[in-house]
């Protein structure tokens, strides 16, 4: 495996990071976790642009456009089509003088820039949505959860109080809402009146949580389709409708839409992946395979590349 690190694909037992990286010693960074089918990364304008505005949240100085041309030669690299790629942009290490723990970073800090791939399904694998149990938990995360934070300690506790319950995931819960998975947006088939039935995806407004490119991307597939598919609405979604969902499904870049057929020992609808599920994936395999293919052209590389040296260059 080649590996990215600060301007240079090297090996994994090469790669070094320096321990008072604040990436590592406070958790002060952002990623991106993107997917790549037969040479084409899903989204990529989007996870840009989602990097490029927690970046000018976190006050962290590093040009997003530069992920382009950066994932392409990663790929090339690793001879990868079908894969999953992560980036992590830290902000870095003090200057030599500078405090090694000041909370408020002050002098020069060049970003740490580190990104790895992985071989991952192809396309073509997705016919059917896979299935996961689950239970729910208390979000005990910050407030800002739009921001794709490397902080990920209330994410990893809620997945190991799901496994010590004998489960494969978590709900988060906040004050009688859902806001989302662990790692993955949630999607519900609840009640609507007396017999109908109304589908469901926590607003970001209603609880913190992540704006995730798959659910962004199935959100503007519904809104094309129109009447035509499966009607997702946007808002708070209570507890008390996901105990009464006849389904529930998480979404995310490797969950594509996986659908939770047990949450707290209650089995969801019939136990098994239902017809929205279902239509869900097919409408996400759609889109993925009917996203132009834009091939990073060597100029393309120079300029991304031109991007992140010098917005990492700090004298």
């Amino acid at each position: 495996m080649l590996i990215h690190l600060n301007g240079q694909l090297v090996s994994r037992d090469q790669a070094r990071v320096d321990p008072f990286d604040r990436g590592f010693l406070f958790g002060d960074g952002l990623y991106e976790g993107l997917r790549a089918f037969d040479g084409h990364v899903v989204g990529m304008a989007r996870h840009v642009e989602r990097l490029r505005s927690g970046l000018a949240e976190a006050r962290i100085a590093w040009d997003a456009e530069a992920l382009l041309g950066l994932t392409r030669e990663l790929l090339d690299a690793n001879s990868l089509r079908d894969a999953f790629i992560y980036w992590q942009v830290t902000r870095g290490v003090p200057a030599a003088g500078e405090p090694l723990r000041a909370r408020v970073p002050s002098g020069a800090v060049r970003p740490t820039v580190f990104g790895y791939c992985l071989l991952a399904p192809a396309l073509s694998a997705y016919s059917e949505p896979p299935t996961k149990t689950a239970i729910t938990t208390r979000d005990m995360r910050w407030l800002r959860g739009r921001v794709k934070s490397i902080s990920l300690l209330g994410n990893v506790i809620a997945s190991i109080e799901a496994d010590d319950a004998g489960a494969d995931d978590a709900v988060l819960v906040r004050d009688g809402l859902v806001a989302e998975g662990s790692s993955a947006n949630l999607v519900a088939v609840v009640p609507d009146g007396d017999e109908g039935w109304e589908v469901v995806t926590p607003s970001l407004e209603s609880a913190p949580m992540l704006a995730g490119v798959t659910r962004d991307l199935l959100l503007a597939a519904n809104k094309d389709a129109g009447s035509r598919g499966v009607v997702i609405v946007e808002r708070a979604l209570t507890t008390t409708e996901l105990r009464r969902a006849s389904e529930v499904m998480l979404l995310g870049t490797l969950t594509m839409v996986t659908s939770i057929t047990k949450i707290d020992g209650r089995k969801v609808g019939d136990g098994s992946a239902g017809p929205v599920a279902r239509s869900l994936l097919k409408s996400l395999v759609a889109v993925i395979g009917a996203e132009r293919v834009v091939e990073i052209d060597a100029k393309t590389r120079e300029t991304s590349r031109a991007a992140w040296a010098s917005s990492t260059a700090r004298k």
